[in-house]
């Protein structure tokens, strides 16, 4: 009696990479279900192109002979990943709506959502590699590695993803798609937030939050610009004349701090950029690690890891070390820890103490001298 295959369910956008697993998976001899998630269905202002994406992946699933079905999660993206991410900047830190759709929506409650199902496994295109049944690696291709995005899910979930890229580079994906005539061989990767299309942040933001003009200062609280309200920038942007209303002819500027209790933006050359130093909040470890501890981290999407010594500190917080300064340390971001291949875990940037001690060195004072001089 031939054995009864496992069910995984493939959660598919709709794009190429997601098609590919999907067909490795069948291939594999699983029992396949597509699924394909709906999260944000747009507005007419800020439209989401999701019927597009969701035809493509039911174009997939029937020409690979796979049930599919489409599971709405509407109500849970607009919680967990659209409140959130208008919170986050409303209270002046920049948030990765890519880090909590992957932990509160694709890998939660997706999860809970497709258990009717009984499945065995839960796969996803993502670059990542499954190490072990508990331990995610970073994948073959490490210009495409997503493990960044993956640090917040739960450790319990772990031997049930299936993560089908892990030993495949894209170009290589690309050929497989082609060879097998999926729909979606040709399309482009998506870039950018679904929610927020083809518009600016800062102008989506501005529909969304309350932001005030207010004073751009250099570090030594010279004043030499206005600012459209300090919870629109972000640590490390470069500003241009549209974003700054700058006072005369500057160099180039960048955000080096924000001033929310007085709204003022601390602007200046990008060396004052970088920090060595932060503390994060919100630890999650995908493998049980003590602390101190020595190891590497990203604080940014397709950085190179960087070696850094992670403490205890009061309560829940972390203090991160390291060996080198980074560029634009920025609070509401996620700091991934790592074990050369192996990802161990991440946090919640919460602030940088380099920062914070420019600020309460302004914070009070009521003169500014016009600006001159050097910066």
């Amino acid at each position: 009696m031939k054995a009864k295959a496992q069910r995984v369910v493939v959660l598919m956008s709709g794009g190429v990479d997601s098609s590919v697993a999907a067909a490795l998976l069948k291939e594999q001899g699983f029992d396949v279900v597509g699924v394909y998630i709906l999260g944000w269905t747009g507005t007419p202002e800020y439209p989401c192109t999701w019927q597009e994406e969701e035809a493509d992946a039911k174009a997939v699933a029937k020409q690979l002979d796979i049930n599919f079905l489409t599971i709405n999660l509407t109500k849970e993206y607009e919680h967990e990943v659209i409140e959130r991410f208008f919170a986050g900047y409303q209270q002046g830190v920049t948030p990765n709506p890519d880090v909590l759709c992957n932990r509160e929506i694709k890998f939660k409650a997706l999860w809970r959502a497709v258990r009717q199902l009984e499945p065995d496994y839960l796969a996803t295109g993502h670059y990542a590699k499954k190490v072990s049944a508990e331990l995610i690696g970073i994948p073959k291709d490490k210009a495409k590695d997503q493990t960044y995005f993956l640090w917040g899910i739960e450790r319990s979930i772990l031997p049930s993803l299936l993560f089908p890229l892990g030993d495949k580079t894209k170009a290589e994906v690309r050929e497989l798609a082609k060879s097998l005539k999926l729909p979606t061989a040709a399309k482009k990767d998506s870039q950018g937030i679904c929610f927020i299309g083809p518009l600016k942040v800062r102008e989506f933001l501005k529909s969304r939050i309350k932001a005030s003009p207010g004073v751009a200062v250099l570090a030594d609280g010279r004043v030499i610009g206005e600012h459209q309200g300090v919870r629109l920038y972000t640590i490390g942007q470069r500003l241009g004349s549209g974003s700054v209303k700058w006072t005369g002819d500057v160099p180039p500027l960048f955000v080096v701090a924000k001033d929310k209790v007085s709204n003022r933006l601390v602007v200046g050359p990008d060396q004052r950029t970088y920090s060595d130093e932060l503390v994060a909040a919100g630890l999650n470890l995908l493998v049980p690690s003590d602390l101190p501890k020595r190891c590497q981290a990203r604080v940014r999407y397709r950085q190179e890891a960087v070696e850094v010594t992670v403490s205890a500190e009061k309560g829940e917080q972390l203090r991160v070390k390291f060996k080198e300064p980074v560029r634009a340390l920025t609070p509401g971001q996620s700091i991934v820890f790592y074990d050369k291949d192996k990802l161990l875990g991440g946090a919640i940037v919460e602030a940088v103490p380099a920062n914070d001690l420019l600020v309460e060195q302004l914070y009070g004072e009521d003169d500014r001298p016009a600006a001159s001089g050097t910066l």
